[in-house]
């Protein structure tokens, strides 16, 4: 762009922008006459199609008689008369159902079986029929809607006439307690953590962690399922239904009727861990008023620890 001796563009310069916007304004009035011309040739087409295809209804003319002129109808006839009854009774129908409120679901058409803890207006919120024709129900997608609910673990949908919805509720069996800082949860067979619920089962097997290190990351709450079922079997073997998690010891528990308290560390080597455990019940029989320590984290290589003012053992 060339500038004049002040700095603004000169006398040339503004005439050639001028004519620069005058070229591109009549460039774009021509594409437009082009795209108006382009879309008038394509109607004229379908037009001319159309209407070589298609006959109107007319009167025909015989001297001072006329007759009016259905192109395609040939007379009335049984069959036709009934297909017509049909089609009108169809008709009928679809605007019965349309129309008659008795076809449409509402929440006292809804029926929950199976919810202790559960409230039946949460989940009916979550099935999304309300107002809803019967004929646009899909059970299927009903059920998805409800599985929404993470303490639903099933669900069976059945619709019935008029307008009826069943909806059979399997509600969540936690396995264990997760004992925080922050709270009880539930925890589910799969490790994910759920909140206590008011008129559930209470879990007899407790995990105590006070500052959540058992949480393995991501958005949802949950233990990994290896930790959890290590305390399911540890219950069973030692007859415990409490055991403790820290970062630094994994699961750790004190053992009946002594005073060794098993560090067992994480959800591996379940059996060569039990087998240390097997090998040092002696020593610790031989001594169980004795307070110490016994590491299994790394069961190749176990070892007692006796607290502060005890003797350390072998």
């Amino acid at each position: 762009m060339k500038l004049g001796p002040s700095g603004r563009r000169s006398y040339e310069t503004r005439s050639a922008a001028a004519g620069q916007a005058a070229s591109q304004r009549k460039a774009r009035q021509r594409r437009r006459a082009q795209r108006t011309q382009r879309v008038t040739q394509q109607w004229g087409r379908m037009e001319s199609a159309v209407a070589s295809r298609v006959r109107l209804p007319g009167w025909q003319w015989a001297g001072w008689n006329g007759r009016f002129s259905l192109p395609g109808f040939s007379g009335f006839s049984t069959a036709k008369l009934l297909s017509l009854a049909c089609l009108i009774a169809v008709i009928s129908l679809f605007v019965w159902f349309y129309d008659d409120d008795s076809f449409f679901v509402y929440q006292e058409n809804v029926e929950f079986t199976g919810t202790t803890f559960l409230d039946a207006e949460e989940l009916y919120a979550l099935c999304d029929v309300d107002a809803w024709s019967i004929l646009w129900l899909e059970p299927e997608l009903i059920r998805q809607q409800v599985l929404a609910d993470p303490y639903v673990a099933d669900a069976r949908v059945t619709v019935h006439w008029p307008a009826r919805v069943r909806v059979a509720v399997s509600e969540v069996a936690p396995t264990a307690l997760w004992a925080t800082e922050g709270g009880e949860f539930w925890l589910l067979p799969d490790g994910e953590a759920l909140a206590v619920r008011t008129g559930g089962a209470t879990p007899i097997l407790r995990i105590v962690d006070p500052l959540r290190e058992a949480r393995t990351p991501g958005a949802i709450d949950r233990i990994s399922p290896e930790l959890l079922n290590t305390a399911l079997r540890l219950q069973t073997e030692t007859g415990l239904n409490e055991f403790r998690y820290n970062s630094g010891a994994g699961l750790n528990f004190g053992l009946p009727d002594t005073e060794t308290w098993v560090y067992w560390g994480d959800g591996t080597d379940f059996e060569a861990k039990q087998l240390a455990l097997l090998a040092a019940e002696s020593d610790i029989q031989a001594n169980p008023t004795l307070a110490r320590t016994l590491s299994l984290i790394a069961p190749s290589r176990p070892y007692f620890r006796a607290y502060p003012a005890q003797n350390s053992q072998p």
